[in-house]
């Protein structure tokens, strides 16, 4: 019985197994109280019988009580010649209380049978109303109708398997708006492509027209396939770009602990950009502590170079761009800095986010280099923050924690 998990079955099993207790305890009594009755009816037969043999015949008392004790059955065949003689069968004797037996067996068999019954059946009927209300949930479920609670405070196996159903619908409701947003994210980010793809290939699409002009000079036709050229390499890089958020997004990416002094992450992230650096006269300032830190060196090395590449872009000519080191028990921190034009307060909030473009951003800018790098960091357990200020500069505090 113990291991019956579910409570109403267990029940009505122990409802069931004490009716059948009951029947056999009050067909004991009866049948206690029937062959009592019998016992009875049979000594007042004999008393009778005995009476009228002594009162009416000189015989031996004691030969008579031997004959009842069954110690002397030498008349038992006489006593039967007797019934047959008269027709009388020796079941004829007892034959009202074997039908006072049956009858009461007969009555009580089927009212213990029809409790048992009554038992069973509205088991069967609660347990058929619960599996039919599942299947109509589920069905429900199937329909994408999130919004039911089938949860079941009760024990047993219906309400287990009710518990289940609802953590699946909950899982499936959290999947559905993941799926919904997802969707929503991929659109604006297709719209944002489509934008950014289109200001480059209308422009080649016009050069090339021009070049088909016969009476074009060298100095034009060369001015024409520079700008060609130029939005070719931007589309180059949008599209690279995109690839590698194509991966973060998916979480394909497996980041490598590598070691390396966080002075050589800083030249190597400054490296591809230090020939815009030199044409707008800006000075690079590198300072702090040299610690050595545990991280993906390549794409770390792509993220600084995003968070360095948008200062060169927004820091005038002769300006300065500074990387700040400082090592702690609990965390390194990198912080990048520049005395540009820096972010309205209102563009802040956004300024990681993807094709997002502040207000004071570049022709050339794009919007998705800052969002990479936030992936990147982050990706790695690191954390990222800005401040700025219009017209002073802007800052980013990496943390690469131990």
């Amino acid at each position: 019985m113990n291991n019956v998990t579910d409570k109403k079955l267990r029940k009505t099993l122990i409802s069931i197994i004490l009716t059948m207790t009951l029947a056999i305890a009050s067909v004991f009594l009866v049948s206690s109280w029937i062959t009592k009755d019998f016992q009875n009816q049979n000594e007042e037969i004999n008393a009778n019988l005995v009476g009228y043999l002594v009162e009416n015949y000189d015989l031996d008392e004691n030969e008579i009580i031997s004959i009842l004790e069954q110690q002397n059955n030498n008349y038992e065949d006489k006593g039967h010649e007797v019934f047959d003689k008269y027709g009388i069968e020796k079941w004829n004797i007892s034959s009202n209380l074997q039908n006072k037996m049956i009858m009461v067996y007969s009555i009580v068999i089927l009212l213990f049978t029809t409790i048992v019954f009554i038992l069973v059946y509205f088991y069967l009927l609660k347990l058929d109303s619960s599996i039919s209300n599942i299947s109509k949930y589920i069905n429900r479920l199937l329909n994408k109708d999130y919004s039911l609670d089938i949860i079941d405070n009760d024990e047993g196996s219906l309400s287990a398997l009710k518990n289940d159903i609802y953590k699946i619908t909950v899982i499936l409701k959290e999947q559905n708006e993941v799926l919904k947003e997802d969707k929503m994210h991929l659109a604006n980010n297709l719209a944002d492509i489509s934008h950014q793809l289109k200001t480059p290939l209308t422009s080649m699409l016009i050069m090339s027209d021009l070049l088909e002009n016969e009476n074009l000079s060298k100095e034009d036709e060369s001015k024409f396939l520079n700008i060609i050229r130029s939005q070719l390499k931007r589309i180059e890089w949008l599209v690279s770009s995109l690839l590698k958020m194509a991966k973060l997004d998916a979480k394909t990416v497996e980041f490598k602990k590598e070691s390396i002094y966080a002075d050589d992450l800083i030249f190597k992230a400054v490296e591809p950009v230090s020939i815009l650096m030199k044409e707008k006269d800006q000075r690079f300032v590198l300072c702090g502590d040299n610690p050595l830190l545990s991280i993906d060196i390549n794409w770390t090395s792509e993220a600084l170079l995003n968070i360095i590449k948008n200062c060169s872009e927004h820091t005038p000519n002769n300006g300065e761009i500074k990387a700040e080191i400082f090592d702690s028990v609990m965390y390194t921190e990198i912080v990048i800095s520049d005395n540009g034009v820096g972010i309205s307060s209102k563009d802040l909030p956004f300024i990681f986010e993807r094709f997002y473009r502040a207000s004071k951003s570049s022709t050339d800018s794009v919007g998705i280099g800052l969002a990479m790098s936030y992936s990147i960091i982050t990706s790695q357990n690191a954390t990222i923050h800005v401040k700025s200020k219009l017209d002073v500069g802007t800052s980013f505090s990496i943390r690469f924690y131990k």
